[in-house]
């Protein structure tokens, strides 16, 4: 369980500037208005971390608050935060001087396009984040006998072992990569299907969760992973599409069973 401390993602003795600093920056990323394209699942996400940053700001902020706190902490009974707090609005800036401006000046384009692809970037790790926790509930819920793997350039591994039955072969081993981005288009395909290749195995499928908050046409998707596969020939990876919002799946015929049981989960909202 992280500390309020940590929540706001401030030391222990940081003053309250810095407190309050840290609740604007971090609140602001799960602002209703930045989450709205988002599915439930997300905005529900989003909504829980918001109240998690308000409690922390609400206590730490109050001197004999955050003193009983810190008490808590150094004996360790420290209660479980709430989460169902409602989401206040960062506290108001101080009014700041206009500086006398310039004839013919022209607008700071930059500055808000340096803001906007910010706030954007912060979104997109939000989502992405929110994703990978989601895709490992639902391995976990799945597969009893899944580990983590580690691969450059994915977000998350899975090492999954097929399961057998009296008269049932066994699939081969799978080995469940995922990859988020903002959107899934043929360039996205092409630059992570090296990924995937690299992490081949003689043993195992490789199968690759392209991850996105939306995807291109599936006839265009098609065409680049039929050419890909075309290229890569022996060895060639399962690549599946997935729009994150309501957890579709664009599935190729030999999509492993287990694959297509955790995105069945996903989907369902079982995790």
């Amino acid at each position: 369980m992280k500390t309020y401390y940590e929540i706001l993602g401030v030391d222990r003795a940081a003053p309250t500037d810095e407190i309050k600093r840290a609740f604007r920056r971090e609140i602001a990323r799960y602002h209703p208005d930045k989450v709205q394209h988002l599915g439930p699942e997300f905005q529900e996400i989003a909504a829980t971390r918001a109240a998690e940053l308000t409690e922390a700001y609400r206590i730490l902020m109050d001197e004999a608050g955050r003193r009983r706190y810190d008490e808590q902490l150094a004996d360790g009974t420290v209660p479980p935060a709430p989460v169902r707090a409602r989401p206040v609005e960062a506290p108001p800036r101080p009014a700041e001087p206009a500086a006398p401006r310039e004839p013919d000046q022209p607008p700071a384009q930059p500055k808000a396009d340096r803001r906007f692809q910010k706030e954007r970037a912060s979104t997109v790790e939000f989502v992405r984040k929110a994703a990978i926790s989601r895709l490992r509930d639902a391995v976990a819920a799945v597969s009893d006998n899944a580990s983590e793997v580690r691969v450059a350039g994915i977000d998350a591994g899975f090492g999954i072992k097929a399961k057998g039955g009296l008269f049932k072969k066994a699939e081969p081993p799978v080995r469940l990569l995922a990859r988020y981005v903002a959107h899934v288009d043929g360039a996205a395909v092409e630059e992570a299907w090296p990924l995937a290749v690299n992490a081949a195995s003689v043993h195992d499928v490789v199968c690759l969760l392209l991850m996105g908050s939306g995807i291109a046409a599936s006839q265009d998707l098609a065409a680049t992973i039929a050419e890909l596969r075309r290229k890569t020939r022996k060895g060639s990876p399962v690549l599946v599409p997935v729009d994150v919002r309501d957890w579709s799946a664009l599935f190729p015929p030999d999509a492993p069973a287990a694959v297509r049981a955790i995105v069945q989960r996903l989907k369902e909202g079982k995790t």
